[in-house]
């Protein structure tokens, strides 16, 4: 998923582009003589860089803005932006799913208050998790487009065969150690050839090989992030925990075994779970049409991401969210072609027309009965409302979870226990994140926010 896979960006790229923009350079260009304003539009693109629907439904809604749509593959696309704003010729508008503090600490994006106190925007409409993400130093810079769902699947034809009630999934985490147990089978030479969960395989953001421990320290309550985003917290008994679940699931496996287990895994009918492989796993609403295209006959069903008891759900999802960078020339335009994106049937009608459809940030779309038309959609809407940030200290977002795998691999080949490995990954995650708030506070020394001229 592109949103595992791509949230981090380049802290060398954006401190170049910081010390670049405090010259501001600003040439010129002359836009088309046709009386319309034009603005550019540079959206993600993975292989295929036909217009976004969107676009084409705003020029054809109105006859003052045109949105020329410029793609730009994702593996290329921060780079790129940076580059513009620092010749001081950027795209008006961007879709971008890197952390967004860490474009808004940069002074890189233009804050949108003003903007939405205007207008009365309402930011009810997204999904919490997806709102908390806009936001740096109580300004907003950004507004969410699109998202991708989490929740638990799980294998109904093994369950049976297990002796377990396929109408019954696991409510607790308790439960599913319990049934992974009876769904694990091993072959002749004892080597395993089956497990009912694995929890560092999945799809969630961030990390998938973390997504668990990170969501159980969620359901317990822990908050990775105190003193207004300025230390890190990463030794609370919530996360401890969760490192605690993790290591005693790998007790009854041994890890070396697994990780020989997990090489056999591939793609398409070879994925672990649709080769019945691996019997439950916390997977994106896009694996509907995976399956339906590479396990049309398996009988599965989907249910909430597990818990403890008394606890509530929780899953985890990020953005793809609209900004617009420092030094575009139509801001005002810029913003209404935002708005319209995140409308609820312009949202409905954009996710239709896409091949792997993303799950909308607009909650009065998620809803509509048209886009939650069954079961199982309905469990992705419900799992959107508990889920939280990947981006859990987006100033350093790559190194929290680099050491967060670390914390977690010496606890699972029993070379720490959770707490003093918690303990290490605390420590050099707050000298990134020390590193970061000083480079941040000398930049709003040097430099203040662009802030648009808004129609009254």
């Amino acid at each position: 998923m592109l949103l595992k896979t791509t949230r981090t960006i380049s802290g060398t790229i954006l401190a170049l582009a910081t010390l670049w923009l405090l010259f501001g350079y600003s040439p010129t260009t002359t836009p088309p003589d046709d009386g319309k304003i034009h603005i550019q539009y540079w959206y993600l693109t993975g292989q295929k860089d036909q217009e976004p629907y969107t676009v084409k439904k705003f020029n054809d809604s109105q006859d003052s803005i045109v949105v020329d749509a410029v793609a730009i593959p994702w593996t290329e696309h921060e780079k790129k932006v940076l580059t513009a704003i620092l010749s001081g010729n950027p795209p008006d508008v961007m879709t971008q799913i890197s952390p967004l503090p860490q474009w808004a600490s940069r002074m890189a994006l233009v804050p949108l208050d003003q903007f939405m106190k205007r207008d009365n925007f309402d930011t009810t409409i997204f999904f919490p998790a997806l709102w908390q993400e806009m936001s740096w130093h109580q300004r907003t810079f950004g507004i969410p487009a699109n998202t991708a769902s989490y929740a638990l699947f799980y294998n109904k034809q093994l369950f049976r065969k297990a002796g377990l009630d396929p109408e019954t999934p696991p409510k607790t985490w308790d439960e599913v150690l319990a049934f992974s147990r009876k769904l694990a089978k091993y072959d002749d030479q004892g080597r395993i050839s089956q497990m009912g969960f694995i929890p560092e395989y999945g799809s969630l953001p961030g990390h998938g090989d973390l997504a668990t421990a990170s969501i159980m320290a969620w359901q317990l309550g822990a908050k990775f992030l105190l003193n207004n985003g300025e230390t890190v917290s990463m030794t609370e008994p919530a996360t401890v925990k969760a490192l605690e679940w993790i290591s005693a699931f790998y007790d009854e496996y041994e890890h070396q075994s697994v990780s020989a287990f997990m090489a056999g895994f591939g793609y398409g009918d070879q994925h672990a779970f649709v080769a019945n492989k691996v019997a439950m796993m916390m997977l994106s609403h896009n694996y509907l049409d995976f399956i339906a295209q590479y396990g049309p006959d398996m009988d599965y069903g989907i249910c909430e991401i597990p818990s403890f008891p008394g606890r509530p759900s929780a899953s985890s999802s990020g953005s793809w969210w609209l900004g617009i960078p420092r030094g575009a020339k139509h801001p005002e335009a810029a913003w209404k072609f935002m708005k319209f994106a995140v409308e609820k049937q312009t949202q409905l009608e954009h996710i239709a027309s896409l091949d792997e459809p993303l799950f909308p940030a607009n909650r009065l779309a998620a809803t509509d009965s048209s886009f939650a038309s069954d079961a199982a959609t309905k469990v992705f809407v419900k799992q959107m409302e508990v889920a939280h940030s990947p981006a859990v200290v987006p100033l350093a977002h790559g190194v929290f979870w680099r050491e967060f795998l670390a914390a977690r691999e010496r606890v699972v080949r029993d070379i720490q226990q959770p707490m003093p490995a918690l303990q290490q990954a605390e420590k050099l995650i707050q000298l990134e994140l020390d590193k970061a708030v000083r480079y941040d506070s000398y930049v709003r020394t040097k430099m203040t926010y662009q802030t648009p001229e808004v129609q009254q």
